[in-house]
């Protein structure tokens, strides 16, 4: 395993977490024990000042001092009884404390004062620390002298080192544990992710469905699906991209060989009359205009999907939009004897939109409906609102698109029947900027059609997101 790899960065991340928890909770504990232990012992010696100072009724009996002794050895704490004057009458044997010698005015003062004496002290001769606790002894209503408990602090660290002993024992053993379960933990965690840097190498490689298991709803979960649905539509973007490719090479290859087949007959003047003559000319210059149309329209295209196409937006009386549609695409029309039938709403208010690009939409579905009907058909406009919507349906009677063909109309360079619209004259791209251009508007296009029966195009507009005149 790696030292840098995700799996040691979460692990080494998580014990440290845990030992930012742990180590301060030990050190609570820890000073929590010490002061038990310090404030019981404390406390029993305070008891056994208060006690016994109050029992003795001489500070000269020497019958007291046995009785002191007995006392010491019983409860493993020393005593010493000072005068009014503060030396010490009588003792147990410690080192700065033997009868004779005088207490210090720091143990003594406070004593002869009535007050209750608690405090640590440190033998000169021999650097141990005890507790002090001392009580005045209160004969006939007068101070006479004092009484002071002296309990060696050794038990008290022995008390102390022994819990700490314990307690390193359960930090080890918790560490222990918690290596354990960080590393169990890092890797589950971490096992998702690394599968992820598997399947984007992967994708980097060439394959792009990656096949991530998503178990989980949360973040990691989001980020595997994101993977795999950018591996889709990468899939989806390299398949359009070699159809794209494959299409267009076909669309632009068509017109040239027409152009430079043509041009070198000329050139060679292999035509046997001006006619002739003129009727390759003629299909030089269709097929220029053919290409040229699918250069502008390749253009258009690539400016829309980039957003980066400028529109006029104005108002607009829609109805003159339509009509002037219609009478562009009349003489077509005629020429297959197909009749166009405007139904027009009225009080139709005006329309914020871009005018020319809505005509070049009308004239672009139009020109298609004239282009897949029979003879002598008839196509139908109807313009109508109800106050939030604009709608426009253009419907015809011509030869209809298959139902599983439907859903693929608008994609660039599709032909529901690749020789029968090559023919016709499209270039598969009038469909796919028709819907970029409705997109744009804030608009929405639907298609219903059945074959031999005709197609119906449904354009709608809300007025409260492209705007009226108010």
């Amino acid at each position: 395993m790696k030292i840098n790899s995700i799996t040691v960065k979460l692990g080494v991340t998580i014990l440290m977490l845990f030992l930012i928890v742990l180590f301060p909770l030990v050190y609570t504990i820890d000073q929590l024990f010490s002061a038990y232990f310090y404030n019981q012992k404390m406390e029993q010696i305070d008891y056994f000042a208060a006690k016994y100072s109050e029992t003795i009724t001489d500070v000269a009996d020497s019958d007291s001092y046995h009785m002191f002794e007995m006392i010491s050895e019983l409860n493993n704490v020393d005593l010493f009884i000072f005068d009014e004057e503060g030396t010490i009458l009588n003792s147990t044997g410690l080192l700065d404390f033997k009868e004779g010698e005088l207490v210090g005015l720091k143990i003594s003062e406070p004593i002869l004062e009535k007050q209750h004496l608690s405090m640590e002290y440190q033998d000169s001769k021999t650097d141990q620390n005890y507790l002090i606790s001392g009580e005045a002894i209160i004969i006939n209503n007068r101070v006479n002298g004092g009484l002071v408990v002296v309990s060696n602090m050794a038990s008290i660290n022995s008390s102390i080192e022994q819990m700490r002993t314990w307690l390193m024992i359960s930090v080890m053993g918790s560490l222990f544990i918690a290596v354990g379960f960080t590393f169990f933990i890092s890797r589950k965690l971490s096992a998702p992710l690394l599968d992820m840097v598997l399947a984007t190498r992967e994708i980097a490689k060439g394959p792009l469905k990656t096949g991530l298991v998503v178990t989980s709803n949360d973040e990691i979960g989001t980020l595997a699906k994101a993977i795999t649905e950018l591996g889709r539509e990468l899939e989806d973007f390299r398949t359009n991209r070699k159809e794209f490719f494959a299409n267009i090479s076909h669309e632009l290859r068509t017109p040239i060989s027409y152009i430079k087949g043509y041009s070198h007959v000329l050139r060679k003047s292999l035509y046997r009359n001006e006619e002739e003559k003129n009727q390759y000319l003629d299909i030089i210059n269709d097929e220029a205009t053919r290409l040229t149309t699918l250069i502008n329209d390749l253009f258009e295209l690539s400016k829309m999907e980039e957003g980066k196409l400028d529109l006029n937006l104005e108002l607009i009386d829609i109805s003159d939009i339509v009509i002037s549609s219609i009478n562009k695409v009349n003489l077509k029309a005629n020429e297959k004897n197909i009749k166009i039938i405007l139904d027009l709403a009225t009080e139709i208010p005006l329309f914020y939109t871009d005018g020319r690009r809505l005509e070049q939409v009308l004239i672009n579905l139009l020109e298609n409906s004239i282009r897949y009907s029979d003879k002598g058909r008839s196509i139908m406009v109807k313009v109508a609102y109800d106050k939030k919507y604009i709608n426009i349906s253009i419907v015809d009677q011509g030869i209809g698109i298959p139902k599983e063909d439907i859903p693929y109309i608008f994609e660039r360079f599709y032909r529901v029947e690749k020789s029968r619209t090559r023919a016709a004259g499209g270039t598969g791209l009038g469909l796919a900027i028709v819907k970029n251009i409705i997109e744009l508007l804030k608009g929405k296009i639907e298609v219903e059609s059945m074959q031999e029966v005709g197609t119906t195009f449904k354009i709608r507009f809300p007025l409260n997101e492209v705007g009226s005149e108010k």
